[in-house]
């Protein structure tokens, strides 16, 4: 029998340690009774209008789902990291988020240029993550391996939507108009207009351009009324869309009005009043109060059994995207097992096909190279009497 060199005793030991502890390493976030999730949220100022919602839902799906055992008993530990809708501020969140906190995945990636600043970390540690609130083009094309954006552009759900409108609304000799924000989100907006009407052989009247954080609309109305248009893409978001709709209804237009998911939003109809009757909404989730449908109608449910009047109050679209979005991740972690891993999860987001999330949303599919679901968009007009939208189409072609 051989004997071991007394000296070389302390190096055999560290080794064989070394080896067990290869043996049983776990991704970052992985514990044995919990599994750290984070997010990246705006929490103050307008834009908080999208990530309080947004976190409700996912406060929501963690206290369910540690309700339930949790994953594989697993229980869902949720990290939820404020960037003021700042890039340079989203940048240092998702590095606390995982440096500091050492999160598994992130479900919530603030909006549109703050996810592209955050890109370079989430690719370098290879993180799942799933984007629901602001889905652009980028963040897809070219697909990103560990990303996945769940919903339409703006550009995709005005396509469908417009198009819709052509067909149905016989609008084929119509005058159409656009006024949009002079930046990405604008652009975005211009170009579902763009390819709706040249799909439809039509033209624009006018594309009318504002400033970011313009307050008055008035010269922007006039010059729409003027080009005789019947038909007007408004292309705000909160308190923009509001104003417009204002002028237009001051300056007596009997037009058709559209606007894109950011005016999907309780205060626009606080804020337009009467002059919001009738608008158009195009969005990939039907309204949040919409319970008859079955995944509404349960987040609602599970809402008021976790979390206060006031939150189930600040709930929006935001809130029914997050929701889906945390079920989609649930589907790929209990898919995984108890061995889970990084690797594994985004296999099995990509493998997805047809996900189900009981009417909140067009079924999803993803695939190698396809990193991008939920494009069908559906029609909401709004009713003022009532205080909210309501649908007005089943889901349309994204094509």
């Amino acid at each position: 029998m051989s004997r071991i060199v007394p000296s070389l005793r302390p190096l055999l030991a560290a080794a064989l340690c070394a080896l067990a502890a290869a043996a049983h390493a776990t991704d970052p976030g992985v514990f044995d009774d919990r599994l750290v999730i984070g997010s990246v949220l705006p929490q103050t100022g307008p834009p908080s209008l999208i990530g309080k919602a947004g976190v409700i839902a996912l406060r929501v799906w963690e206290k369910d789902v540690n309700a339930r055992g949790g994953i594989h008993g697993r229980k869902i530990e949720l990290r939820v990291e404020e960037d003021g809708y700042v890039p340079q501020r989203s940048v240092q969140a998702i590095k606390k988020l995982v440096d500091v906190d050492k999160v598994f995945a992130v479900v919530g990636t603030s909006g549109s240029s703050h996810l592209m600043a955050m890109m370079p970390t989430i690719e370098e540690n290879q993180i799942p993550a799933i984007n629901f609130a602001a889905v652009a083009g980028p963040h897809f094309t070219p697909p990103r391996k560990t990303v996945f954006n769940v919903g339409a552009t703006y550009c995709q759900e005005i396509t469908g939507a417009m198009k819709h409108l052509i067909a149905t609304r016989k609008l084929q000799k119509g005058k159409f108009a656009l006024i949009y924000q002079d930046d990405d989100f604008g652009a975005d907006v211009k170009c579902g207009y763009d390819a709706a009407l040249k799909a439809a052989g039509l033209s624009s009247a006018i594309d009318v351009p504002y400033k970011r954080a313009q307050k008055d609309f008035s010269a922007e109305v006039l010059a729409v009324q003027k080009s005789g248009a019947n038909f007007v893409l408004v292309g705000g978001i909160i308190s923009e869309t509001a104003t417009m709709l204002k002028e237009i209804q001051k300056n007596g237009m009997d037009v058709v009005r559209l606007a894109a998911h950011p005016s999907h939003l309780g205060a626009v109809l606080q804020l337009a009043g009467s002059a919001a009757e009738g608008l158009l909404i195009a969005d990939y989730v039907p309204p949040i109060t919409d319970t008859e449908t079955q995944g509404i109608g349960r987040l609602n449910a599970l809402a008021y059994r976790y979390l206060t009047a006031d939150d189930v109050k600040a709930m929006n679209r935001y809130s029914l995207t997050g929701y889906v979005a945390a079920m989609l991740l649930e589907s790929a972690l209990q898919a995984c097992g108890r061995n889970l891993t990084r690797a594994c999860v985004v296999q099995k987001l990509e493998q997805t096909k047809n996900f189900a999330s009981d009417g909140i949303m067009a079924p999803l599919s993803f695939g190698p190279g396809i990193r991008q679901s939920g494009t069908r968009p559906i029609l909401l007009k709004a009713n003022v009497a009532a205080g909210k939208f309501e649908r007005a189409s089943d889901w349309l072609t994204d094509k």
